[in-house]
């Protein structure tokens, strides 16, 4: 993914240069990224990134220090800056006037190195949401950052799996706290702070925020009048990211973030191209709510078929460029239907995405339950894990999966994730079990799962994501807890000030966001009747779905065949006698969900091809090289 790569080592030692080129070269995934860099003895410096992402220049040289940086800034004071040069020397004077600290909490997306040539001294920091995932590899001597981990494979001494992040995408489809698929290649936190002294190979990485929901006293003031004040932040929080923006893709649902960005931008004084998309089968709820939705607002519509070959079309590629970071049933939709043909040519347009805001606004698809399971009275810690565990499991049990590992990787992996979890369970446990569980929730799967979202998008278009607004943010933490626990506020304020959103059913439901008790009526009275005939729920529910995934795996099963052999490369630390004959029950049926074959794929198509391009340096397509000042 685009971002910057950072390596400060001894000057003397000559192995690092080689290592340096070589990871910059398994980055060269897209034609059209731009590659920035600067070199000095004992610190290497990169950027990469696609123009119509972010602007250049990225990197500025000043007698005493070096600055780059990814993302881009909505700070209203800078709002006069149309100059990305401009706005890294204000960077860069900012960070000498006020140290990292002034940094720190700045309104937008971005993340930031500023190297101190005479100390020998590198700074870090990331904004809040940690949204532009970056990576970190501590050797003896040297430190090296990066935006993927397969940049980073070559300063390992061999590759080797880690157990525990394996073991974790296999039973939750994501990576847990810090682990990647490479043993000693780190994650970095959301609001990282990191300060690397180069002698005496002192390293520091602390985050300076952390969803404080329960912590700050709540908001005073009537339902009404909070959601009023929450419209007037996200109204605020889009016009900051519209500016000189003239064509949008909107992706959208029938769930609440995207038609909330659907109806602002339609109250907005916007009046530039809409384009607007829904991808799923014909018949999901996803798809017939976002194109009513659409046509509501006077926005033309795409409806975009999902391919037969869903999971398996763009897996080898989507498992290179991410990492392997996340499972392969995710790999179309966020990351490849943008790009579909009946859309026709989007280059030029910026997405409008409703990213992380069930998470801000309440509570995401996954944590609906923390309340029901632990009520509202502080709860002993293993009661807290065994209901984060419970509720973000996507996969098989743990005890299940477990038996696929050899006996000491076992062992291993399961012992760390119960002691990640703990570790970011432990200091809330006071609290409130909502606010624990939802904010554990955030630092795990925020840090990979819904982060990709706008990573992926950000690969070749710019995406903008107004529920990550600062304000927007300081605003939702403060929210009274009765409001906040199922979305009550931010339902209020879609069904009072975005009426024409309000009146199309909601993708959960299937009924109008409405204050009409009747709607509730019936709500119930269908919830009866559908437990009452378990096929015919089954049925609608396979009919309102936006993926089959079961359907869709046995539907691909000679693909899925064909790719079995990758899975030599996960042995060690899996069994590879167990894991061949889990893998074929999935296949046929005999093991649900067989969704969990989409976890197995992408980690072993990484592996394979790591192995055959981290030996002899690759040539791959080039991105344009630039050095600070040059041109492409």
């Amino acid at each position: 993914m685009p971002g910057l790569l950072c390596s400060v080592f001894n000057p003397a030692d000559p192995s690092v240069g080689p290592k340096w080129q070589h990871g910059l070269e398994l980055l060269r995934h897209h034609p059209e990224h731009v590659l920035e860099q600067h070199s000095e003895p004992g610190f290497h410096i990169a950027c990469a990134y696609h123009p119509e992402v972010c602007r250049a220049p990225r990197i500025l040289k000043s007698e005493h220090y070096v600055l780059a940086y990814y993302g881009n800034m909505y700070e209203d004071r800078w709002v006069h800056i149309d100059d990305s040069r401009v706005l890294a020397r204000t960077l860069l004077d900012t960070f000498v006037e006020r140290g990292p600290g002034g940094l720190m909490h700045l309104n937008g997306r971005y993340d930031i190195v500023v190297w101190d040539r005479h100390a020998r001294v590198l700074h870090h920091i990331g904004d809040r949401f940690g949204a532009n995932r970056h990576y970190l590899l501590k050797r003896p001597g040297a430190l090296h950052l990066s935006c993927e981990t397969k940049s980073l494979a070559p300063h390992l001494d061999r590759i080797e799996i880690d157990p525990a992040a394996l073991a974790s995408m296999l039973g939750f489809g994501f990576h847990l706290g810090d682990l990647t698929l490479l043993r000693d290649v780190r994650c970095l936190p959301n609001a990282r702070q990191i300060r690397y002294r180069a002698e005496p190979d002192e390293l520091t990485l602390d985050s300076y925020w952390a969803y404080p929901y329960g912590e700050p006293e709540p908001w005073h003031g009537t339902e009404a009048e909070l959601g009023e004040a929450l419209h007037e932040h996200l109204k605020r929080a889009l016009a900051r990211r519209m500016r000189g923006v003239n064509k949008i893709l909107l992706p959208i649902s029938g769930g609440l973030d995207s038609r909330t960005m659907a109806g602002l931008l339609a109250s907005s004084d916007y009046s530039g191209e809409v384009l607007a998309y829904s991808y799923g089968q014909a018949s999901s709820r996803d798809v017939r709510y976002g194109r009513a939705i659409a046509r509501k607002l006077g926005y033309r519509h795409v409806a975009i078929p999902t391919p037969d070959d869903f999971v398996t079309r763009h897996i080898r590629d989507a498992a290179w460029f991410f990492d392997a970071e996340w499972s392969a049933e995710l790999n179309w939709g966020p990351r490849f239907s943008h790009l579909h043909p009946s859309l026709g040519d989007t280059r030029g347009h910026v997405a409008l995405s409703g990213m992380f805001g069930d998470l801000v606004l309440g509570e995401g698809a996954f944590v609906g339950a923390y309340r029901r399971l632990c009520g509202d009275d502080p709860q002993p810690l293993d009661t807290l894990l065994q209901a984060f565990i419970k509720c973000n499991l996507e996969y098989l049990p743990l005890a299940a999966t477990r038996t696929l590992f050899q006996e000491a990787a076992a062992d291993e992996a399961y012992d760390r994730l119960q002691e990640i979890v703990r570790t970011t369970l432990s200091p809330l446990k006071s609290q409130r079990p909502f606010f624990a569980l939802n904010r554990s929730e955030f630092l795990h799967r925020q840090r990979r799962h819904t982060a990709t979202v706008a990573q992926s998008l950000e690969y070749d278009r710019k995406a903008i994501t107004p529920f990550l607004d600062r304000d927007v943010v300081d605003f939702a933490t403060r929210i009274p807890y009765e409001h906040l626990t199922g979305k009550v506020l931010y339902k209020h304020m879609i069904r009072d000030h975005l009426p024409s959103v309000a009146a199309i059913p909601y993708g959960k439901t299937g009924l109008p966001l409405s204050h009409a008790p009747i709607r509730a009526a019936l709500q119930w009275r269908l919830k009866k009747m559908l437990a009452r005939f378990p096929g015919l729920a089954k049925r609608v529910h396979q009919n309102s779905s936006n993926f089959l995934f079961q359907d869709m795996i046995t539907g691909q099963a000679g693909t899925f065949r064909a790719l079995e052999g990758a899975l030599d490369m996960l042995a060690p630390p899996l069994d590879l006698r167990k894991v061949r004959a889990h893998y074929d029950d999935m296949l046929s049926g005999t093991i649900r969900p067989a969704d969990q074959i989409a976890a197995f794929l992408p980690p072993a198509l990484f592996l394979m091809a790591l192995q055959q391009r981290i030996q002899p340096t690759p040539a791959l397509p080039r991105a344009r090289d630039k050095t600070p000042g040059g041109q492409a």
